[in-house]
């Protein structure tokens, strides 16, 4: 089982916008053993784990008692800056001598790097997928309130093939009302924590949490809303590698700690299309389409 093909199916599940890829994918992750791997993946933790903390609301406003509905789709991009798109990496293996070298991460050129060594022979650094943005679509359910609280739901499967199986995708968020303690209040405030786990069959897995601060404002028929949020992102990559065919297993920890969210939602009877910002170590930009009942 190679992590490449497996990533390739889950970004083409979740609509990713990925050109046509310059190289055998068999070619790429799978020449790598952990340190180098951990390099080459890292980016792809750091975009995947922020795509999937954002977009979990789009008002602060929860009522105290009373039947609260929203059901729509969220689409986020994680944007891919120029120092995620390349690391330091080291030749691997009989190779000699040791030499190290700027190379393409998952994200980066999709040109390999050679360096050259003893008796004439010559090391590839594998590309990457030559993208500068990573898209992620997922439908959402929030649903409440009783007593100022609602519940926010996640999920998504598909069957892949027998080799690798399914790709999974489960998320919840418990939101409370804090305005509702505090009368005269110009705007709404809540707080909510969020965890989403995510999953290619045995290859790939992510576990995510979020906790909000979550403030709005609404006026006329726009509704105005930020948060501060504490998020971590963990991710386990598992592959065969290339040569030998032994196993590489490693986890990686998402560079996102604190986020910062500002976004506005237009208020059209039932129906809400929000568009959010999320200011981090690894930024997103949000939309989503939705039916609201009772917000």
């Amino acid at each position: 089982m190679n992590i490449k093909r497996s990533f390739v199916y889950c970004m083409l599940t979740f609509l990713l916008v990925i050109p046509a890829f310059p190289q055998d994918i068999e070619g790429l992750i799978s020449k790598y053993t952990e340190e180098n791997g951990k390099g080459y993946m890292q980016p792809f933790a750091d975009a995947f784990g922020a795509n999937l903390n954002t977009g979990l609301f789009h008002s602060a406003q929860i009522e105290k008692l009373g039947f609260q509905l929203y059901i729509g789709v969220k689409a986020s991009t994680a944007f891919i800056t120029d120092k995620r798109r390349t690391f330091m990496a080291t030749t691997e293996g009989s190779f000699t001598p040791e030499q190290t070298a700027e190379v393409p991460t998952v994200f980066g050129p999709a040109e390999s790097v050679e360096v050259s060594g003893n008796g004439g022979t010559v090391y590839v650094f594998p590309g990457g997928l030559n993208v500068t943005m990573l898209p992620f679509v997922i439908p959402q359910l929030t649903l409440g309130s009783v007593f100022g609280t609602d519940l926010t739901l996640r999920y998504f499967t598909y069957s892949l093939d027998e080799e690798i199986g399914k790709l999974e995708h489960f998320g919840w968020g418990i939101r409370h009302s804090i305005s509702q303690y505090i009368p005269g209040l110009p705007v709404d405030l809540a707080v909510g924590i969020y965890n989403q786990h995510f999953s290619v069959g045995d290859i790939v897995e992510s576990n995510t949490w979020l906790i909000s601060a979550q403030a709005s404002r609404r006026v006329l028929l726009f509704t105005f809303y930020g948060g501060l949020g504490y998020e971590k992102a963990l991710m386990n990559i598992e592959y065969d590698q290339e040569d030998g065919g032994s196993i590489v297993s490693f986890d990686l920890t998402g560079s996102n700690s604190i986020r910062f969210t500002a976004g506005v939602t237009f208020n059209l009877g039932p129906v809400k299309l929000n568009v959010d910002y999320s200011l981090a170590s690894q930024s997103v930009l949000c939309a989503g389409l939705g039916i609201g009942i009772g917000n």
